[in-house]
């Protein structure tokens, strides 16, 4: 495979089983548990979330995700970044993928902040080492100061996004998968993320980038995919994807034109013929 491929998806697409709720109750339907467990016989209705995406990602590209809500985005991402497997086609990884998906969930409520730290590096595959190392720009990032001993439990929703983030973008990827551009809490802490975020993207390999934001698409990325009900549409440039996509599936509403009526200009009536009225 040539080096400077990235990932290379071919026909490659994701099915998965529909439950309903009557065949999640066992009190209503006890037998399709019996059946599953011992037969494997209870038919399930398997729903294609993608079909035959085909793109290729090169060493310095940056990927849109194009497509309305429900179109297969976030799918798209998780299949990239290894939390689902194709169930069809060919997806090709020259890279380590990483995708910063539902950050601000999964911290332990009684551990300390310092503690989720810990726990949360792990879960991003960094030793013991590399944790110790990072810890100290984290706190300085989040600026939780002292509070990073104290349970999670005890922190505000903000403090608990401040973290989150300081975690989730301490680490720069080869390749990395965005559903949606992380940007949150106060304007000073806003300033801090964005001008990390830039500094990863600009760091990365690669990147792939799901938003519904025009500007931030045109500002970051050079290529577009356009998804519409789980397929491929179009991919190319990324001013024509998003051309594409407001003409073809997501037209933008027409700005209703202002009719500016003419006003009659009357000059003032002269001093004399006020007062010869008065």
């Amino acid at each position: 495979m040539n080096p400077l491929v990235l990932i290379d998806a071919r026909h490659v697409g994701f099915s998965m089983p529909v439950y309903l709720p009557q065949e999640r109750n066992i009190m209503s339907n006890p037998m399709s548990l019996l059946s599953d467990f011992y037969t494997n016989q209870h038919a399930r209705r398997i729903r294609e979330v993608l079909a035959g995406i085909t793109f290729t990602l090169r060493a310095g590209e940056r990927l849109a995700i194009i497509g309305q809500n429900g179109a297969g985005k976030s799918t798209l991402l998780r299949l990239i970044g290894g939390v689902y497997k194709p169930t069809c086609g060919e997806l090709i990884l020259n890279c380590c993928p990483k995708g910063l998906f539902d950050i601000a969930t999964g911290f332990l409520q009684e551990a300390t902040g310092l503690e989720n730290i810990y726990l949360r590096g792990l879960e991003m595959g960094l030793t013991m080492k590399d944790i110790r190392e990072k810890i100290p720009g984290i706190v300085d990032f989040s600026g939780l100061g002292e509070n990073i001993d104290k349970p999670f439990n005890t922190y505000s929703a903000g403090m608990r996004l401040r973290l989150a983030v300081s975690i989730a973008l301490s680490v720069q990827p080869e390749v990395m998968l965005l559903d949606e551009w992380i940007g949150s809490g106060d304007a000073t802490f806003q300033n801090k993320v964005t001008a990390r975020m830039n500094s990863l993207v600009d760091g990365a390999r690669g990147l792939m980038l799901a938003s519904h934001n025009d500007a931030l698409l045109k500002r970051v990325c050079t290529h577009g995919l356009v998804l519409n009900q789980g397929r491929c549409v179009f991919y190319g440039s990324v001013d024509e994807a998003l051309d594409y996509y407001h003409t073809h599936i997501n037209p933008k509403p027409k700005v209703a034109q202002q009719v500016k009526t003419a006003t009659a200009i009357v000059p003032p009536r002269a001093a004399g013929e006020i007062a010869g009225k008065a």
